[in-house]
């Protein structure tokens, strides 16, 4: 999951910086392009360490034949991505690769409805049925059940305006306007 959640980080940065490169100059764009292929590198081998430790496993290679497949696959595109990224490239050949990377990673990995927790012999209870809900509910902070929410009807007092923007454009207008504001242009 750890994996799974580094690489959706890694497809928005790859997203944000993709949507700042008019606004940053070549060299710089080159050198924040090769920091993304670096992290996916280092995400493919970890990809690549778990599937041996799968493997390792008592009976790893038989009861775990599908995952380490996928994993496989998952090195294979997370490869891809990599070399896509120190081209540079941080467009659509690397977002798609990067995108279908974490389809693999949540194929891995199944809800099953049937297991509980615990642990010995049989951790999660054995449950023998399988589901087709993806990881990606697992996604996110988790639910308090506890948790009460109020409104308190705080507001800004000033510049409140209509619904803020995504974060990944947030990033790139501050760098837009940083340069612009340094060139000159902004008086």
């Amino acid at each position: 999951m750890q994996i799974l959640e580094a690489e959706i980080n890694l497809r928005e940065e790859t997203r944000v910086t993709q949507q700042a490169k008019s606004a940053t100059e070549a060299k710089a764009y080159s050198q924040h392009a090769g920091e993304l292929s670096s992290a996916q590198n280092k995400l493919d081998e970890r990809v690549v360490a778990l599937g041996g430790k799968i493997r390792d496993l008592p009976d790893g290679e038989t009861e775990f034949a599908y995952e380490i497949g996928l994993l496989g696959k998952v090195s294979e595109v997370m490869s891809d991505a990599t070399e896509i990224l120190g081209r540079p490239e941080t467009g659509g050949p690397a977002i798609a690769a990067e995108t279908e990377a974490i389809e693999l990673l949540l194929q891995s990995r199944r809800i099953n409805p049937g297991g509980g927790g615990g642990g010995g012999a049989n951790p999660g209870g054995g449950g023998g049925g399988k589901t087709l809900d993806s990881a990606l509910a697992l996604l996110g902070g988790g639910m308090n059940e506890k948790e009460v929410r109020e409104d308190h009807g705080v507001s800004q007092s000033s510049g409140e305006s209509g619904p803020a923007l995504p974060e990944e454009y947030r990033a790139g207008l501050d760098e837009y306007f940083n340069k612009l504001d340094k060139s000159g242009g902004g008086q």
